[in-house]
Parts: structure tokens; C-alpha cells; sequence
């Protein structure tokens, strides 16, 4: 299976990860949130306008590719030490594929490319839901540790039970 990722840039891109999002996030996350929640929260973080806002404020959305097909798609922030994953999702097709592994592979090269002005970043850090056990299994298989718990009220009357979790970059 051929991997490429490619920076979302154009109006068509933003819907077509919008529009992944849904897919994702209620097939996903059914066993974990209520459909009120998961219908707040892709309100909330992944609408359309919500990835515009976002982008203006220096998140960096990419596609991820499988044999040119929307397998998935990430949003990563860069921090003034670390490297935020704030966001992962492949499609349930395109799971146990080792997408994953590739996609922080990507990241990996990426900081450590001294052309590319990010060495001084050596970690990677992400937010996972507590109740997300393959998720959180995966992320440990790439290295992640858990660091510490959060609870987040990210308003609506919902709150977010997460842990973070971070890796070297390698």
C-alpha cells in the first residue's frame, strides 16, 4: 500500500476531513459517547468553521493517503518544546493497516530533519480519552507513555476524561 500525507490547503480538502470526520467519529467513538456528544464535539472541533479557526491559529491539518484514497487525517500543533498530536483518525477500512505507525514514522522524519528548523523539538505529546483502550493500546505500541489524567468541561455539559501521553521523537 503506497502512504503519502498531504497538507489540507484547499475549501474541497477542508470538507472532505469534515466530512471524515463524521464517518470516523460516529463510527468510532458510538461505545464511548453518547451521539449528543459526538455530535457536540464535531460541532465544536471538526466543522467546518471550526477547521478554519483552527488553521488561522497555527494547527496543521494533513490527509493522510492510502493508494491515493482519504485513509485518515491529523492535526498537529507545534509547541515551543514539544510536538502536539491533536489529532488522529483513520477510517475503520484502513485500521490495522499500520497507518498509524507510519503517520508518526512521518512526524519522526520530519523533526529530525535538521533542513526543517525543528530539532529543537524532541517530544511528542497527545490527549486521549480514558475509555479509548485501543487507541491508548495503539499509542503505547508507538512509544507514547502516559504522563498524567485531565478532565476537560469543553462546555455543552460534557467533559472529556483523558489522559496525555507523550514520546521521544526518533
Amino acid at each position: 500500500m503506497r502512504f503519502d500525507v498531504m497538507p489540507v490547503a484547499t475549501e474541497k480538502q477542508i470538507k472532505e476531513v469534515v466530512d471524515a470526520a463524521y464517518n470516523v467519529w460516529h463510527n468510532y467513538y458510538k461505545d464511548i459517547f453518547t451521539t449528543e456528544q459526538i455530535d457536540y464535539m464535531l460541532e465544536k472541533y471538526q466543522s467546518h468553521d471550526a477547521l478554519r479557526k483552527q488553521m488561522s491559529e497555527g494547527y496543521i491539518y494533513y490527509m493522510l493517503l492510502a493508494d491515493n484514497q482519504l485513509a485518515g487525517y491529523m492535526c498537529v500543533l507545534v509547541q515551543s518544546s514539544y510536538l502536539f498530536l491533536a489529532r488522529l483518525y483513520i477510517k475503520a477500512e484502513y485500521r490495522r493497516q499500520g497507518l498509524a505507525k507510519k503517520t508518526i514514522s512521518h512526524l519522526d522524519a520530519i523533526f529530525k530533519n535538521p533542513e526543517l528548523g525543528f530539532t529543537h523539538i524532541k517530544k511528542m505529546r497527545l490527549r486521549v480519552e480514558r475509555n479509548n483502550n485501543f487507541a491508548i493500546n495503539v499509542y503505547e505500541h508507538l512509544g507514547f507513555k502516559k504522563i498524567r489524567s485531565e478532565d476537560t468541561d469543553i462546555g455543552g455539559g460534557f467533559v472529556c476524561k483523558e489522559y496525555v501521553m507523550e514520546r521521544e521523537i526518533h
